[in-house]
């Protein structure tokens, strides 16, 4: 059939090209909001990678988790040849955007495999929100680097050992990655039966028995209160308080009305599959889905909705994204709707950035103001005691932590290291300074954060003056 006739047929809207165009500019989107929002998206544990790369004049790789480089080897570029601060903002907020498109052109112009290349983009986009501010958390470099290590397992395009090098070195990275992206990755193996080919499962195999060696000699005093919490729960509330009725309730309609792509994803592949009786990827999807929901239970009990609830909700998104491209036949009815509806769904999730973006430019804003108040007051070292409340108007309601020191030095050093100040939120006006400061530093210490008033970055210049109140 000629191809005018066959795209009048099909629809241009399911040709490569259509598919392929979609993809392109939802990465372009996404590099543009990484930009326009970067200082926006250094929020919380970004802040405090940038500011130990920063000070250490290099990667920063914390709890073992090696993936952490491919996001960050813009940023250190822009480090060593001294570019400004807000230029090293703005290329840390492009890093997830950078490992994202490679993933994409890897899997789409060298495999060859179109549903891979939108199912990267699908990763980064679908059950995403406030997470996007914030876009550290290592699973999200994990994901599109899985969804090339099942490409690989797909591909006759490569020979066999570059393959297998390649294979071992993605998902040695993906299992580095965070324990939930670890247990995804089992989960996807597993199911599209990497058993079959021997030679790979072999490297998996060994690849995995490495890691978990690795990782039992390198886990940190986090990582370990983590798994902890997971069997004091299981010894303090049983088994089966997470199956209570209310509780099944409560975590549906936060599903519903926080992650409507997810549900409504994971309904059409589970409709389509029980109406052509494929009980297999259907058994593989709920099954899925059930053992992460434990896991997060007894990890992250709280419900209420935030940033790092997001990251906590990631995987169920990446495992809906991720199943009905490596298990969905071809032939089988309904693959169509469903990649239109993974679209649309991407496309809103655009708009939901858009929608968010204002209270966090508010929020920096506000820092930005208070910055300004302490060059003006002579403060170099500021302790903050009004802090306004920034909740976001729809989405989750969250609430954002109005003030953080790390994101202030880093704003600071925008205008040179001279103008570095550190300013830290005060809830009781009446401490005693001395008192606080020796406690402030140990905190410090504790969670390895710079002391940046004893950095030798040329980035920084903050004399360890005393606090003092901000007016």
């Amino acid at each position: 059939m000629p191809l005018v006739e066959a795209r009048m047929k099909q629809g241009w809207w399911n040709t490569d090209h259509a598919t392929d165009l979609f993809s392109w500019v939802a990465l372009a989107f996404m590099a543009w909001f990484a930009v326009l929002f970067a200082a926006e998206r250094i929020l919380n544990d970004a802040s405090y990678f940038l500011l130990c790369m920063v000070d250490g004049d290099g990667f920063f790789v914390n709890q073992g988790r090696w993936i952490m480089p491919l996001s960050q080897w813009s940023a250190v570029m822009g480090i060593k040849a001294g570019l400004s601060m807000t230029t090293l903002i703005t290329l840390y907020s492009l890093g997830s955007v950078i490992v994202a498109t490679s993933a994409f052109l890897f899997v789409r112009y060298v495999l060859k495999d179109q549903r891979a290349g939108l199912a990267v983009v699908g990763t980064q986009l679908i059950g995403v929100g406030h997470a996007v501010f914030c876009p550290v958390f290592e699973f999200y470099y994990a994901a599109p680097l899985l969804v090339a290590c099942l490409a690989l397992l797909k591909t006759d395009r490569l020979r066999p050992l570059p393959r297998n090098l390649l294979f071992a070195t993605l998902l040695f990275l993906v299992l580095s990655a965070h324990f939930l992206a670890m247990i995804v990755a089992v989960m996807v193996l597993v199911a599209v039966g990497i058993h079959r080919q021997r030679r790979l499962a072999l490297v998996a195999l060994t690849v995995l028995s490495l890691h978990a060696i690795i990782r039992a000699n390198v886990l940190s005093a986090y990582e370990l209160r983590a798994i902890n919490s997971l069997w004091i729960r299981l010894d303090g509330l049983g088994s089966t308080w997470i199956f209570r009725p209310g509780r099944l309730i409560g975590h549906l309609e936060h599903a519903v009305s926080v992650y409507p792509d997810v549900v409504l994803l994971s309904l059409l592949f589970a409709v389509a599959v029980v109406k052509a009786r494929s009980w297999y990827p259907l058994v593989v999807l709920v099954g899925g889905l059930f053992v992460l929901y434990v896991l997060q239970s007894f990890y992250f009990p709280d419900g209420t909705h935030s940033v790092y609830r997001e990251f906590v909700d990631y995987p169920f998104a990446v495992w809906v994204v991720i199943m009905p491209w490596v298990l969905w036949p071809r032939e089988l009815a309904g693959g169509t709707r469903w990649r239109r509806v993974l679209c649309v769904a991407m496309a809103l999730r655009c708009l939901l950035w858009v929608l968010l973006a204002p209270t966090y430019v508010a929020r920096v804003e506000w820092m930005r103001d208070q910055i300004a108040a302490a060059h003006e007051q002579g403060i170099r070292r500021g302790l903050v005691t009004e802090l306004p409340a920034f909740i976001t108007p729809c989405w989750g309601k969250v609430e954002v932590a109005p003030l953080n020191a790390m994101e202030v030095m880093l704003f600071s050093a925008e205008a040179g290291p001279s103008h570095t100040v550190a300013l830290v939120p005060a809830h009781d006006p009446s401490m005693d300074m001395n008192a606080f400061e020796m406690d402030f530093e140990e905190k410090l210490r504790a969670e390895n954060v710079p002391l940046i008033w004893t950095s030798t970055s040329p980035y920084f210049d903050l004399p360890p003056e005393a606090f003092r109140y901000l007016r």
